[in-house]
């Protein structure tokens, strides 16, 4: 990482260093040798140049031209990482709550090792050519490396700079420094910015809020551009490339939340996750201001009378600063993207969040065993199941006696079917019918739909014939054939939705499309929130979470809404979530034949009160109360 030998002189009070910069002003207008040293020392200490030289500008603000005095909680930190990357060849992703600062950070770096180093070459991305460089625009790129160098003593600054429109070194998107040899240049995204290009690093500002296509596709043009790729954004969503770069590469996040910036961090405060009570984070005592929905700010002591905020479900770091930018937001999608770096949050989950991190703290178990089932291949019975710690069939059931579930039990699966490719899974998941508790998971991305369909036909058959559901669209009718063939009749057969009646066909398997997906996954989520199903998989429900609503209105997988999506082999892409969802159609089938089986007992008669024990104990299994499963 970078030295700093000399950011030690510099003091961080703004009255004191707004004294320091003007005696080192001062001092080296009288004296050239002076000046000669400051920028040596300029030179080899990046937060002694920041500190001393460097200012900002907020609009917002009533002083709009501030010095750069950074926070050493995170702007320090950010700024040494960022400059370590660049310097070892390493991507950098920067994922932020709002008003952090990053693409002040970035682009600081950027012109530091384009002011002092020499023969560099850097290039600035933005989504479209005013974000690049726009004479006047405090939103462009280069207008931030202008205010830097506009605001700085001239003995300080490269020859020919500062000269405004006749710098010979200063042109649209493209900035030269005559001492150094380094150049500066900017492009637009059309996704293919920097492709044949070979850069020192490349700043990509905002990349989740490029076009989709476009973000994906500068991943690709860009890698054999540069070692060194710093990606600055908010979040938006798990349907781009910044997700992609955060989450699945080996780029150095630097996580700039919110909780991190000693001034929006003051009087922070979280919600104790068993008594459902505010611990308080930081010592802070003093007058803060509230803001309410559809009411004028107010100023109140904090904490004594502090209206805190509590998060039963998912309890996060709060602060007033926070509570007030809440205040400000029109949605929940809003403070997920803007304040809390949340990509999931910011794209419209439909599955709630908070509800899924509940359920998960619950019910989801490591399952109690993993291993695979053998079958005789030409009659598809079942042998034996023998572990493996890389097994495709993961359980959370004691088998009885012969490594068989218990025969007195009942059990109901579903299945989602993949082309075998790599690219996604082929699920089964299984749940016990009297319970809902989901008891086991298979899961395979490079077994095609026939012999899929045989593994789990032979899987339906180990779980005491269990009743099977699965999609019959797509690729789903290889193994509806598979199923016909192997004579295996208790399934689960189409029914006409549009129909009052919904009467059954005699067309076996759920066919999905955009229509039955919705109610497919609408009822999924009821039955999860009313714990008729219970799910002991927590890479299940976090599958959940991948899905988003469309503006109009429909469900999709996050990453299907791109076909630029790179994420390639094993990767989720809600398979199992469809898996569980259709373990609830045949759950609600088999209860409906149940009921209709079942006569009616007489209330207040023996078998009327047997019958509320065995529901009061199958309430509390689901409860996760009387189970290990």
């Amino acid at each position: 990482m970078s030295e700093v030998p000399h950011y030690h002189l510099v003091p961080k009070e703004l009255g004191a260093n707004l004294r320091f910069r003007r005696r080192l002003l001062d001092e080296a207008a009288r004296d050239a040798a002076f000046a000669a040293t400051l920028r040596r020392m300029c030179g080899e200490d990046l937060l002694f140049y920041v500190n001393a030289f460097c200012w900002t500008y907020d609009p917002r603000s009533k002083v709009k031209v501030a010095p750069f005095i950074t926070y050493a909680s995170f702007q320090d930190e950010a700024l040494l990482e960022l400059t370590d990357c660049v310097e070892t060849g390493q991507d950098a992703a920067m994922p932020k709550s709002r008003d952090m600062g990053a693409s002040w950070m970035g682009l600081t770096v950027f012109e530091w090792l384009w002011h002092f180093k020499l023969h560099l070459s850097f290039l600035l991305v933005s989504r479209n050519e005013d974000y690049v460089d726009k004479r006047g625009d405090p939103k462009a790129l280069f207008w931030k490396i202008d205010f830097l160098h506009k605001h700085q003593p001239r003995w300080l600054l490269p020859k020919d700079r500062w000269l405004g429109d006749k710098d010979p070194g200063r042109k649209t998107n493209h900035l030269l420094n005559a001492d150094t040899g380094s150049v500066i240049d900017g492009e637009s995204t059309t996704g293919d910015a920097g492709r044949g290009d070979r850069r020192t690093a490349m700043f990509i500002d905002e990349h989740a809020a490029f076009d989709p296509d476009d973000g994906f596709k500068i991943l690709n043009a860009t890698r054999d551009t540069t070692n060194c790729r710093v990606f600055n954004s908010t979040p938006q969503g798990s349907n781009n490339g910044f997700y992609e770069v955060v989450h699945k590469t080996s780029a150095k996040v630097l996580r700039l939340h919110w909780s991190k910036h000693p001034e929006k961090a003051r009087g922070s405060y979280t919600t104790d996750e068993k008594s459902g009570k505010v611990v308080l984070l930081d010592s802070f005592r003093g007058h803060v201001s509230v803001r309410r929905k559809g009411a004028k700010p107010e100023e109140v002591f904090f904490p004594d009378a502090y209206p805190f905020q509590l998060d039963q479900n998912r309890p996060r770091v709060r602060s007033p600063w926070y509570d007030n930018e809440c205040a400000r937001c029109v949605s929940l999608q809003e403070i997920a993207q803007e304040l809390d770096i949340d990509f999931v949050g910011s794209a419209f989950p439909f599955f709630d969040p908070e509800f899924v991190e509940l359920l998960i703290r619950r019910y989801a178990r490591p399952p109690m065993t993993r291993g695979n089932l053998e079958y005789d291949r030409e009659t598809l019975q079942p042998k034996r199941f023998v572990e493996d710690d890389k097994g495709l069939l993961e359980l959370w059931i004691p088998l009885a006696a012969g490594d068989r579930p218990s025969r007195d039990r009942h059990f109901v699966l579903g299945s989602d079917i993949s082309a075998g490719t790599g690219a996604s899974n082929s699920v089964t998941s299984i749940a016990d019918r009297e319970t809902g508790i989901k008891v086991g998971v298979l899961r395979t991305p490079n077994m095609h739909p026939h012999p899929f369909a045989e593994l789990t036909i032979a899987l339906a058959r180990f779980f005491n014939d269990g009743f099977l559901a699965w999609d019959a669209g797509g690729v789903g009718a290889v193994f509806t054939k598979a199923v016909i063939a192997a004579g295996y009749g208790h399934i689960y057969y189409r029914r006409y939705e549009k129909k009052v009646s919904q009467k059954v066909s005699d067309e076996p398997g759920y066919h999905l499309n955009a229509q039955t997906k919705m109610v497919l996954l609408e009822d999924y989520r009821a039955d999860l929130a009313d714990h008729r199903m219970i799910n002991r998989s927590e890479a299940g429900l976090r599958e959940t979470l991948q899905f988003i609503r469309k503006p109009d209105g429909t469900v999709e997988h996050s990453a299907s809404a791109n076909s630029q999506d790179p994420s390639g082999a094993r990767s989720a892409h809600g398979d199992e979530v469809i898996a569980d969802a259709l373990v609830c159609v045949g759950l609600r089938e088999q209860r409906t034949e149940q009921k209709a089986q079942e006569p009616t007992e007489p209330v207040g008669s023996l078998a009327w009160r047997q019958k509320l024990r065995q529901e009061e104990a199958r309430s509390q299994s689901q409860e996760g109360l009387g189970t290990g499963w």
